[in-house]
């Protein structure tokens, strides 16, 4: 334990100077003169990467500070340094660590601007909280947040930052938030957002769209004035592991929503295995009993 703190609090050193925590801390409010509690010390106790912060007792919080920090806190100073201005300050700090990533991709970005208006990364993750917040944060089984963010990828800036219930929908939160997509903007998005209404949105408004598609989604290919379905488990049987092959001005759904290309992939062994265990786990956690069922179009992916 002592040798992964160690380790925590010089890899928050790499990232950030304390000038530099400082100064967003009192940007935000969350420190307004000099106290024994640092914006250093509640930033590495806040984002400890075990994740045990919330079920820890403030008397162990206030040791944990005092044995790394030499910060000399009681239980309800530390409990009234958990408010609104907190929360900005490690807003704050999560912004700007986006923004010293960037320089990594800035090589790649130049061309990605010739291209694109934005590049918008939307995904979300979802958590358990106590059981005293059911009543405004619900979840499948117990009391859930899930968190939506969206990032542009060229400018840094955030586009959307959302709390909601875990249980809400991920393609309604996506279906919703349509009206900002400017013309030549590209969106990548993960599969929990995919729906058909949502990509012909897209389309409409002269944006891009990376997205993979749903496994039950059928795919149609027009002939001869004639409506002719993909035949997923054939193409499949014809791919060797890992192999992948591209089809141009395919159509989806029983909307028929025209794409333009289309790229089928068969999994590896061990990809299938990865898929099937995440299948089985969230099927445990949405308490149903899960069969297992033959297919190879379970063994494949397309995006």
């Amino acid at each position: 334990m002592e040798k992964q703190m160690k380790a925590w609090i010089q890899t928050i050193r790499q990232l950030f100077s304390p000038e530099e925590l400082t100064r967003l801390a009192r940007k935000t409010g969350f420190i307004r003169r000099q106290r024994s509690l640092t914006a250093e010390a509640f930033l590495t106790l806040c984002a400890w990467g075990d994740g045990s912060l919330a079920k820890q007792s403030l008397q162990r919080l206030c040791a944990a500070l005092t044995l790394w920090h030499g910060c000399s806190l009681s239980s309800e100073g530390l409990n009234q340094r958990f408010t609104d201005r907190a929360v900005a300050f490690l807003r704050e700090v999560f912004f700007l660590l986006l923004l010293h990533q960037r320089p990594l991709l800035l090589s790649a970005m130049e061309t990605y601007r010739t291209c694109f208006t934005r590049l918008r990364i939307l995904d979300s993750t979802s958590f358990l909280v106590p059981a005293d917040y059911g009543e405004d944060y619900r979840g499948s089984v117990s009391s859930g947040v899930k968190i939506q963010f969206e990032y542009d990828l060229l400018s840094g800036a955030c586009l959307q930052l959302c709390v909601q219930s875990a249980n809400d929908s991920d393609a309604r939160f996506a279906y919703h938030a349509q009206h900002t997509i400017l013309p030549n903007d590209l969106c990548i998005r993960d599969l929990g957002f995919f729906s058909v209404a949502a990509l012909a949105e897209i389309d409409a408004r002269g944006a891009y769209y990376i997205t993979r598609l749903r496994s039950d989604m059928k795919v149609y290919i027009k002939e001869n004035g004639q409506w002719k379905e993909w035949d997923w488990e054939s193409l499949g049987n014809q791919l060797e592991e890992g192999e992948s092959v591209e089809m141009e001005h395919v159509y989806i759904g029983h909307e028929r929503l025209y794409v333009p290309r289309l790229v089928f992939r068969r999994l590896t062994a061990e990809e299938w295995q990865k898929r099937m265990a995440y299948v089985r786990k969230k099927e445990k956690e949405k308490g149903r009993r899960w069969h297992a069922k033959p297919s190879n179009k379970r063994n494949t992916t397309s995006y």
